[in-house]
């Protein structure tokens, strides 16, 4: 073989190359994005700062309560983004003087992540830890209290949420350390 068509057979498998990885960090962050998906980033950044919290943290709730579905009820009852119970919103209506409320209100986005986002820096502020105010947003305060910020003496379901929150916030920290990243990756929601 002469040396010109090595040299071209040289730069063909280059450019292949990049192509190939350049795909493959496509499907990757695509793959990401499925799994881990961001919408609502501009409430959730609104939410999470109003009451002093890591937007990660709000984020990794919604994923892991409603996969950012806004019109998600769970077999339980709990409604929207941030899965509220009916009775927990009342509640927190109350405490943020909402004129007006009324459970359907808790499929509007804004204030779904509004309440949830208060209801979390509540829980936080009683709990002291992200686990133990994890464990009573997923299982209630009553439990929380009784397991005394133990996850092992928690519900396995709620374990399992806890681990799952855990698991979400290092990329949540990332999408939301590097916000431009999150806009590359196109999202499948339509």
């Amino acid at each position: 073989m002469c040396p010109s068509a090595r040299k071209h057979r040289w730069k063909f498998r280059f450019l292949l190359g990049i192509v190939c990885a350049f795909a493959l960090l496509l499907t990757t962050l695509i793959g990401l994005r499925v799994l881990f998906p961001l919408e609502y980033r501009v409430d959730i950044l609104e939410w999470s700062a109003a009451y002093d919290l890591n937007p990660e943290w709000v984020a990794s709730v919604i994923r892991n309560e409603s996969r950012f579905r806004p019109q998600a009820i769970s077999p339980a009852g709990a409604i929207g983004l941030m899965q509220i119970m009916p009775e927990t919103g009342a509640w927190i209506a109350q405490q943020l003087q909402l004129a007006n409320y009324s459970t359907t209100l808790l499929e509007d986005v804004s204030l779904n992540i509004a309440m949830g986002s208060w209801y979390l820096r509540y829980l936080l502020d009683r709990f002291l830890t992200l686990d133990a105010a994890l464990m009573a947003y997923n299982a209630g305060p009553t439990n929380a209290e009784r397991w005394e910020g133990n996850l092992k003496l928690a519900f396995p379901g709620t374990q399992q949420y806890v681990r799952r929150i855990h698991l979400s916030l290092p990329v949540y920290r990332v999408y939301f350390a590097v916000p431009w990243l999150i806009d590359l990756i196109p999202s499948l929601y339509f």
